[in-house]
Order: structure tokens, then C-alpha cells, then sequence
């Protein structure tokens, strides 16, 4: 073998070793790569589901604390959180309970950000409103509101230093049902009341689950509107969706105003989301005052349950202004 064979052997054995050692190195850095890749991966998701769970606690606090001043007779049947990349949802539902029966009543999604932010997706969540023919031949302006997920009534509630044109009394309709029937009724009162009072006054059988609070510091919205053409729009009754108080729990029926004043205390020290409408509603009740006393919780209406029957001893009693029936329960 000549010394020109010799050098094309060697130098292909060192092409062929340069080949392999590039090949190893490429293999090297991918493996490398792919391992930083996967780190940065799960540490990301990591981190992402670290601020979601924050964010998802501080929404739920948020939310709950809410409900608590809020939502006629309802509560937090369950609640599922569903993780998601830098997005996720909370969903709760809710129930009533009518004489010790429960009665699944809605449900409500929100969505949650990494960051902190929540919110309800874009949608209508209103009640079904329907024209009843009695109260469309009566004169009234608006229609009976329904519950969208169990088609049960909704109630209505009637502010006392409101003038309205037509005041909604479904008590005759007791009349009608099964005596054993268990019901529940949003009472409007004639003036204000504290739950002592209240307590006094209602005939036997006749439950109070749930007092509305007087917080209304804009009275704007209640003043009848003149339209263009001439016409005039009476004010409308408060829907249950915008109306607060406070109510008995399920394991406890012993309640006071000094319930309402401690939720709403503890909402504006530590709500974010709602924080102005605790403040507002706080500010309100105080007035001048270094914070509000129970004396200054005034309350314009209850929802009460009981039987059918028992209910019936709400006719004609003067303290009632308007009777509004909710959800009812076979017994």
C-alpha cells in the first residue's frame, strides 16, 4: 500500500470519527435541550397552578362573602374548580330550604384569571319574566319573574317609602294549594322593623328564614320616569338578584342584626372584588359615625316559610305591604 491509499484510509477514519462525535454532540444537546424544555415546562405549569389555586381562594372568599349579605333564603349546595393554563373556572350551586326540604335553585360559573382577576363570561342571567294575565289586567307594568333552572316563582320586594302602582298579593293564592303544602314568601313591610319585632308580630307557624336590610343610599332609581311621549314609568320592586340581609343558617336559626354588621365588617377589610360595595353599604348604615351600630340596620321586609295553612294568617295583617310566594314544596 502506497503512502496516497495510506492517507485517503486515514483521513476517512477521521471523517468518520468527526461524523460520529457530531452526532453524539448533536444528540447531546438535544437530550439537553429536551430536558431544559421539559424543566421550564413543569416548572411553568407549576407555577401556573400555584396562582391559580391562589387566585381561585381569593375568588371564592370573594364570592362567598358576598352571598353572605346576599341571596334571599340561599345557599352553597357545592363548588368545583377546574384548573386550566393561565384560565380557570369556579361553579357553584345553590339551594333553598323550605321548612327543612331542600330545593336545588341555580347555579353560577366564573372565570378566573392567574392573575388575580375574576369575573361572570358574558351572558344574560336573568330570571325568566313572563306577563301573568291577572297582573297584566290589573295594570301592572312588569311581568312575574321565574326561577331558569327549576321554573319555580321568584319573589319581589317592595321598598316601604316607595309609592308604587301596583303591589303584588299572592296570599289568596294559599287558598288554592294543599294545606300541607310547604311554602316560602317574601314579605314587604309597611315601615321598617328590627328582627325582634319581626319575630313578635308573625303569626304561629309562620317562619322568618331571611331579612332584608334596608341599603339603599340612591333613591334615584325609585322615582316614577317621564317619558318622551308623554307617558309615565311607575318604579319597579326589587328583584331577589338585588336585594340585601342576612339569614338563619342551617344548623342555626339564632340570628340578629349583629350577623349583617359582622359580614359586612368582615367585606370591607377583606374583600377585593366587591370591596366599594361593602364600603358603600358600611358608609350608608354609619353615616357620621365611626362605624355602624345595630340600631342602624333597618329591615323592610323578611321571607318567611311554612305551611300553606299557617301562611294564610298573613291576610289582612296591616304590617304587610306586598306577599310575593317563592319556592313551594310538595310535603
Amino acid at each position: 500500500m502506497d503512502d496516497n491509499e495510506s492517507s485517503f484510509e486515514d483521513g476517512a477514519k477521521l471523517a468518520a470519527l468527526v461524523r460520529k462525535a457530531r452526532r453524539r454532540t448533536i444528540l447531546r444537546n438535544a437530550i439537553i435541550s429536551l430536558g431544559i424544555t421539559l424543566f421550564i415546562l413543569a416548572g411553568g405549569w407549576f407555577a401556573n397552578l400555584q396562582l391559580q389555586y391562589r387566585s381561585s381562594v381569593h375568588a371564592m372568599r370573594d364570592i362567598e362573602m358576598l352571598k353572605a349579605i346576599s341571596g334571599p333564603n340561599q345557599y352553597i349546595i357545592s363548588s368545583q374548580i377546574n384548573y386550566g393554563f393561565l384560565h380557570g373556572t369556579l361553579e357553584y350551586r345553590t339551594y333553598k330550604l323550605v321548612e327543612g326540604m331542600p330545593v336545588i335553585w341555580g347555579e353560577e360559573t366564573y372565570g378566573f384569571s392567574s392573575w388575580g382577576s375574576f369575573s361572570r363570561p358574558p351572558g344574560n342571567y336573568s330570571d325568566i319574566s313572563l306577563l301573568d294575565p291577572d297582573m297584566e289586567a290589573k295594570g301592572f307594568q312588569y311581568s312575574r319573574p321565574y326561577n331558569p333552572y327549576n321554573g319555580e316563582r321568584e319573589m319581589l320586594f317592595y321598598l316601604p317609602s316607595v309609592e308604587y302602582a301596583n303591589y303584588l298579593n299572592e296570599l289568596p293564592q294559599l287558598k288554592d294549594m294543599d294545606g300541607r303544602k310547604r311554602v316560602e314568601m317574601g314579605i314587604s313591610f309597611d315601615k321598617n322593623y328590627t328582627v325582634e319585632q319581626i319575630k313578635s308580630m308573625l303569626p304561629p307557624g309562620v317562619h322568618p328564614v331571611w331579612y332584608w336590610v334596608d341599603t339603599y343610599s340612591d333613591m334615584k332609581p325609585y322615582t316614577a320616569a317621564k317619558m318622551p311621549d308623554g307617558s309615565v314609568v311607575d318604579p319597579f320592586p326589587d328583584w331577589t338578584s338585588s336585594v340585601y340581609g342576612f339569614g338563619v343558617q342551617p344548623d342555626s336559626d339564632d340570628i340578629s342584626e349583629k350577623n349583617f354588621l359582622e359580614s359586612l365588617e368582615y367585606g370591607v377589610h377583606h374583600n377585593r372584588k366587591y370591596k366599594q360595595e361593602f364600603k358603600r353599604i358600611y358608609d350608608y348604615l354609619r353615616k357620621d359615625k365611626e362605624q355602624p351600630e345595630i340600631s342602624d340596620v333597618h329591615l323592610f321586609g323578611v321571607v318567611v316559610t311554612g305551611k300553606a295553612e299557617s301562611l294564610k294568617q298573613l291576610q289582612g295583617q296591616k304590617y304587610v305591604k306586598a306577599a310575593v310566594m317563592g319556592a313551594t314544596v310538595d310535603r
